[in-house]
């Protein structure tokens, strides 16, 4: 139970935020306009503050310097398929695929019978145990359980069965900001896509893309990048039904305007073109607008109205093609490079997850170097309860006195997504802890 004090101490950080909030971001303002002059004066742009204004209005006090905002770690295992066996798929679960309903799908590898080869698997860190299932022709499944600290399997102890019906792949939210690179107001659900990807033949990938929120008031675009691939590895390309972009008027865009699923990045990149207005792919039916389409803020309210919509989750497929199958035994989440495309004074930025954020797929921007929150994350969870409109994800500064001033969708004390900012090697479970009160 909170003291009145308490309170008082929490309400007064917060309006002393909301207060300064137009100054910060009038100074943000300069600043975006002389990173779009770097080239021509490099003295004009002033990273460091940059840094102090995106950190005084950071909805943390401290941030790891050495913080990637990672909650999975890419494991690659080896394996061995027993000789004079039928089998011709190894599959790797997070769970029992014979008992458990919840278990996902990590990764496919085609194999004959003696084959010896490795695999790489996305793993989240809360994540103890992997099952890797031997798969014969007629479905039947031959599964065994390991550590996930281990590096290879072997099936001396397994069980064998059939799996449970309509087992998922391995899924995972991407929760962004849209304000890059001004500070955020921290609910990251301006875009909030699930994505999982499934190897669906030895030279085929689907990848899986919903969309569950927008909750910005601009055109977004959309896109995924597959890391390590370039724009001639792939044959094709095609989606499984009308695509994000099917009917759109381009004339309402301001950039972006590509609508084609494939296109080629400005170092040769394969990049899955998704939408170029992320309002137009999750209304798409305007007939709910009475025939006008209006950019409001869809699934980050409990009710709708006015600037507020609830609205079914899009999901649409992508079926890619490679022309060569032999490194797809390597292909995870880990793979996917989602990213969101803004403009700004001028400018078209692109908002990447912290370990691609320099990547500069389609456009060149400035990349700063300091480390605070950042304007995209990802988390090892398909039904990740994301912030409702203008709730934090997870407020935690100190005050003057020394006492901590809490608020937001993840603040759970020990399980709190402002500990995990502060330590990036603790608190790997914050995200299922939701105040399920102020989260969508």
């Amino acid at each position: 139970m909170h003291h009145l004090s308490d309170y008082f101490v929490i309400l007064a950080a917060k309006t002393d935020n909301i207060m300064r909030k137009s100054l910060i971001i009038t100074l943000i303002a300069s600043i975006a306009t002389s990173i779009t002059m770097v080239s021509c004066n490099k003295n004009v742009y002033d990273e460091e503050r940059h840094g102090e204004l995106i950190h005084y209005y950071s909805a943390v006090d401290s941030v790891d310097q050495q913080h990637m905002w990672m909650l999975t770690q890419s494991k690659t295992l080896r394996y061995q398929v027993p000789t004079g066996s039928s089998y011709e798929q190894l599959r790797f679960y997070t769970a029992d695929p014979l008992t458990d309903k919840s278990a996902e799908l990590m990764n496919t590898v085609f194999v004959k019978s003696g084959q010896s080869g490795s695999v790489s698997l996305s793993v989240p860190y809360l994540q103890t145990s992997i099952y890797a299932a031997l798969v014969d022709g007629d479905g039947n499944y031959t599964v065994t359980t390991f550590s996930s600290s281990q590096i290879s399997v072997d099936f001396t102890d397994a069980t064998t069965g059939k799996p449970l019906s309509s087992l998922k792949p391995q899924t995972y939210s991407f929760l962004f900001e849209e304000n890059y690179p001004e500070p955020g107001d921290y609910d990251y659900n301006d875009v909030v896509l699930r994505i999982s990807q499934e190897r669906i033949a030895e030279n085929k990938i689907s990848v899986n893309v919903t969309m569950s929120a927008v909750g910005a008031v601009k055109q977004i675009a959309g896109c995924i990048r597959l890391v390590g691939y370039r724009y001639q590895d792939i044959d094709s390309v095609y989606i499984t039904d009308k695509s994000f972009n099917d009917g759109v008027n381009t004339q309402m865009l301001y950039f972006h305007k590509d609508t084609i699923p494939f296109i080629e990045g400005q170092n040769h990149e394969a990049v899955l073109n998704l939408f170029c207005d992320a309002h137009w792919a999750m209304a798409f039916n305007l007939s709910t607008d009475y025939g006008l389409f209006q950019r409001k803020k869809y699934n980050v309210s409990t009710s709708s109205g006015d600037d507020y919509q609830l609205r079914a989750p899009r999901s649409l497929s992508y079926i890619v093609t490679f022309k060569d199958a032999s490194a797809l035994n390597y292909f995870t989440l880990d793979t996917l490079d989602p990213f969101i495309i803004t403009d700004y004074n001028a400018g078209t930025w692109e908002t990447h997850t912290e370990q691609f954020k320099g990547a500069k797929v389609l456009h060149d921007y400035f990349v700063p170097s300091f480390k605070d929150l950042p304007w995209a994350l990802m988390v090892p969870d398909a039904d990740f309860l994301y912030p409702l409109e203008g709730t934090e994800i997870g407020y935690r500064k100190r005050t003057e006195s020394g006492a901590v001033a809490m608020f937001g969708a993840y603040t759970t004390i020990g399980h709190s997504f402002g500990e995990w900012a502060e330590n990036h090697n603790s608190f790997h479970d914050w995200y299922q802890y939701p105040n399920t009160q102020l989260t969508f």
